[in-house]
């Protein structure tokens, strides 16, 4: 009988200890960002598949491809994050300033696990909307950019051609749902609406009848993104998109709900790995105002 309580005392203790130690998983954090935070978490050198062009950790996941189509090469990054602070832009300086760096600086600066191209917002250009990081910059709509606007959900929204109150009627409804916006932008045009492929672009900064290089953010769920960037005529082997073949191009993907126009041409940037990984035969690089940005929330012990 001594003999039997033994041993169940001695399991007892071993459960005990196996309670009381913690696991590598449970030790580690999957961290909420303040809008006030200038930079992410340090990305896990494990983490990375370059071969694949993919990254992973407990809070992030980055997969890039490649494809082809109306004789242009394109690169797609897929990313879902855990939480949508991770969801970030960063500024090249101040709004008022009319500095520009590199992307890979910046997203070097910001340890994204991937960067792309943001508006090249300019304190000078009298119209449009433009927010960063919970700041309202700018509200001077006039009923001819389309405006996206990411909110403290990680959702997108595209206004179509907004006029000054259309933007005011929007936050205020936002508001009411207890949400915010936490950044916006100006470029455009919005390439799917709602699940709906938009048509009939009009040519105003982005070159939309002329072949180019494009760029875009696009949402499939919550949380998930995809970033389309093409090659235009300057990449040997590609003759570029018009902004209807590119949003052919963006519909094709199974899942989009919206999708939103970047800054294009030189500016069309997209970093991984502390490289830019778009475009990769073609040398001219754009120096840039802003980019968006996806950060790691994986903090071990």
């Amino acid at each position: 009988m001594k003999h039997i309580i033994r041993i169940a005392a001695i399991l007892l203790m071993l459960c005990c200890l196996l309670v009381l130690v913690p696991t590598s998983v449970a030790s580690a954090e999957i961290i909420q960002y303040d809008l006030k935070d200038k930079k992410g978490v340090a990305l896990q050198t494990d983490g990375y598949d370059l071969e694949n062009m993919t990254y992973e950790d407990p809070s992030i996941i980055v997969k890039i491809t490649t494809g082809r189509f109306e004789e242009t090469n394109y690169m797609v990054a897929y990313v879902k994050v855990a939480n949508a602070t991770q969801v970030r832009s960063t500024m090249s300086g101040n709004y008022s300033t009319d500095d520009t760096i590199g992307g890979i600086a910046m997203a070097k600066a910001t340890n994204a696990a991937l960067a792309i191209n943001g508006d090249f917002f300019s304190s000078r250009r009298n119209v449009g909307y433009t927010a960063r990081m919970g700041r309202e910059y700018k509200n001077k709509c006039n009923g001819t950019y389309d405006v996206m606007v990411l909110d403290d959900m990680g959702n997108m929204h595209i206004i179509l051609a907004p006029q000054k109150q259309d933007m005011i009627d929007f936050k205020a409804a936002l508001e009411a749902e207890g949400r915010s916006i936490i950044n916006g932008y100006t470029f455009g045009p919005g390439l799917v609406v709602n699940g709906e492929k938009q048509t009939g672009f009009v040519n105003m900064d982005n070159a939309a009848d002329r072949a180019a290089q494009r760029m875009c953010l696009a949402q499939l769920g919550p949380l998930e993104y995809l970033c389309i960037s093409s090659e235009g005529p300057e990449d040997p082997g590609s003759t570029g998109l018009t902004l209807e073949q590119f949003a052919e191009l963006v519909a094709s993907f199974e899942g989009v709900t919206n999708a939103y126009n970047l800054d294009g041409g030189s500016s069309s940037t997209m970093v991984f790995n502390r490289d830019k990984v778009n475009s990769p035969n073609n040398p001219k690089r754009r120096p840039l105002k802003d980019i968006i940005y996806f950060a790691s929330a994986y903090q071990p012990d």
